[in-house]
């Protein structure tokens, strides 16, 4: 019978201890970068209807807070299912759009 190498066995199993904390590392990257987009965007958009009395202030305030959450949590999520390295692609690409004033969340 052969025995395998480390290499083979990382192969073989494929879930291994490292694989599941790249991807943990992943999801947590991914909810942080996530979440700050959903709040930009939730804290801007919500309220862009205005209203009297502050309303459209309340919606800012919810949006804020909503998008804070969803983008968490979406962005941890697949994150999660990408893994490590598409996710700190996605991350870079996304900064870096937002440095140069080419960001747009909903064609990354």
């Amino acid at each position: 019978m052969k025995e395998l190498t480390v290499f083979e066995m990382e192969e073989v199993s494929a879930g291994t201890f490292d694989e599941l904390a790249s991807r943990v590392a992943a999801a947590a990257l991914g909810a942080v970068t996530m979440g700050v987009w959903g709040t930009l965007i939730g804290g801007t958009q919500s309220g862009a209807n205005g209203g009297l009395l502050g309303f459209g202030l309340i919606g800012n305030l919810v949006g804020m807070f909503w998008g804070l959450a969803m983008g968490a949590l979406t962005g941890a999520v697949s994150s999660f299912a990408m893994g490590w390295d598409k996710t700190l692609a996605l991350t870079e690409k996304s900064f870096n759009n937002a440095i140069d004033g080419q960001f747009v969340p909903w064609a990354q």
